[in-house]
């Protein structure tokens, strides 16, 4: 790794670590070659600390003794090491580029990290919903079964107090006693079961608040122009349905000629997905294309599958074509 790189990287992780702050001290110790601090150094008589002579101070002495200065004349003299010389100047060695590539890097990560986060909390709460059935259920159960324990015991005491017919008394006897005690255990167990449902939901509650505020601050993180523009495709977006018939075009038949079997199965394969998880499934890169009611799947790295939602939730399948003939058949679809 050059200096370059070296010194690119510390500056990203210096800004990162300070929220996007970075010290002057940095800013003149990495951007500012030491034989220009030396000599503004000598300029106005400053000693460096640690027993350095000015000939022989590295940059990460002389960049906060140079910080440091708060006479406003020697401020500006120091600041001028950062700004651009003027055209008949000599100019100074050009700062290394911004990290844009390792800043673009840390938006994907955060984005991902949020399209994992709202998966967790679509999952948090459907099986919130699904516990709810559940309990519900339980509880119908549970009701049905205290109503039928208390008409048996009513007729075991009826039992109890008739004295005709002793032996097949004591058999009916018997075996009111033996249902009456597997209700019981049935009773015990159904309250067991609610109870246990009641702390999952406290728990799938607690969850999904903790996933809304990670989700939260993950979204600050989002530079607020992605967020307006997701905002928006989501606006965009027809809204959910349990299940979405694909309705495949005699173009999408043609557009199959020429291609090879394993494409054509991706396709159909990313079809499904979409019609069975929806707009949001990781890896589909679902996205409405140049303002029309024309949208794109990603079916493979270098193959798109082109489709139009429809009023009852449906899709309608148009074209397979390649990545690189997007232009193409965007003109074409919107001809037809």
């Amino acid at each position: 790794m050059n200096k370059a790189s070296l010194l690119q990287k510390r500056l990203v992780e210096r800004l990162l670590a300070g929220g996007g702050e970075v010290p002057l001290a940095l800013l003149l110790e990495l951007l500012v070659p030491v034989a220009r601090l030396r000599e503004l150094a000598r300029q106005h008589g400053l000693s460096p600390k640690g027993g350095f002579r000015i000939e022989h101070a590295p940059a990460h002495v002389l960049g906060p003794l140079l910080a440091e200065q708060t006479d406003a004349t020697r401020l500006e003299a120091v600041l001028a090491l950062l700004v651009p010389a003027s055209p008949g100047a000599e100019a100074p060695p050009a700062p290394s580029p911004a990290p844009d590539g390792d800043l673009r890097a840390l938006l994907a990560l955060r984005e991902a990290e949020l399209a994992r986060s709202r998966e967790d909390v679509g999952r948090e709460r459907e099986a919130a919903a699904r516990a709810r059935e559940r309990a519900g259920d339980l509880e119908r159960r549970l009701g049905h079964a205290e109503q039928e324990l208390t008409l048996l015991r009513a007729t075991l005491a009826r039992r109890d107090r008739e004295a005709a017919e002793p032996d097949a008394s004591r058999r009916d006897d018997r075996d009111l006693q033996r249902r009456v005690r597997e209700l019981e255990a049935e009773l015990d167990g159904l309250r067991d079961a609610n109870a246990a449902l009641a702390r999952q939901r406290a728990y799938d509650r607690t969850r999904i608040v903790d996933l809304e505020q990670r989700q939260a601050e993950l979204e600050q993180l989002v530079p607020k122009s992605r967020r307006q523009q997701r905002q928006a495709e989501r606006e965009a977006e027809p809204p959910p349905a349990q299940f979405r018939l694909p309705i495949f075009t005699p173009g999408f038949y043609k557009s199959l000629a020429g291609k090879e079997r394993s494409a054509v199965e991706r396709a159909v394969h990313a079809v499904l997905q979409l019609c069975t998880e929806g707009y949001g499934y990781p890896g589909l890169e679902v996205k409405q294309l140049g303002g029309q009611d024309t949208w794109s799947l990603r079916a493979s790295l270098g193959l798109r599958v082109y489709f139009r939602p429809r009023a009852d939730g449906d899709v309608e399948i148009l074209e397979l074509a390649d990545r690189e003939d997007q232009h193409t058949t965007l003109r074409r679809l919107k001809d037809r």
